[in-house]
C-alpha cells in the first residue's frame, strides 16, 4: 500500500507546486495591471475618482486571487497530512501495520515488566 501512495505523491506533488506558482503568477500579474493601470491613468491626465471603479475592480481581483492562493496552500497541507496517514506507520499509529505495532511493542514491554523468573 504505502508503495502505491508514494507513487501518488510522486504524481501530485508537481501539480501541487504548480498550481502553487500559477496563483503566485496571477497575483504579480494583477498587481502589475493595477500599477499599470493608476500609471496610465496618471499619464492621460485622468481623475483618481474617475478611475477609482477600474482599481476597486482590480482590488478586489487580487483580493480574491490572494485567497485562492491560501486555498491551495491549504490543499497542499491537507495532502500532506493524508500522505503521510497512509504512507508512514512511524507518523499516524492508526493505520493497519501502527495498530500492529503498537500491539506488539505493547506485547513486548508487558513480558520485559514480569515479576516471575523464567
Amino acid at each position: 500500500m504505502s508503495k502505491f501512495i508514494h507513487e501518488i505523491a510522486a504524481d501530485v506533488s508537481p501539480l501541487v507546486l504548480a498550481a502553487e506558482e500559477a496563483m503566485e503568477d496571477a497575483v504579480v500579474a494583477i498587481a502589475n495591471l493595477m500599477a499599470g493601470a493608476v500609471a496610465k491613468r496618471r499619464e492621460a491626465g485622468v481623475l483618481p475618482a474617475h478611475a477609482q471603479p477600474t482599481v476597486l475592480l482590480l482590488h478586489k481581483a487580487l483580493t480574491q486571487t490572494i485567497e485562492s492562493k491560501s486555498n491551495v496552500l491549504r490543499v497542499h497541507g491537507k495532502l500532506e497530512d493524508q500522505y503521510r496517514t497512509l504512507a508512514s506507520d512511524d507518523v499516524h499509529p492508526l493505520t493497519l501495520e501502527g495498530v500492529q505495532r503498537t500491539a506488539e511493542a505493547a506485547t513486548r514491554h508487558r513480558h520485559g515488566l514480569s515479576v516471575i523468573a523464567a
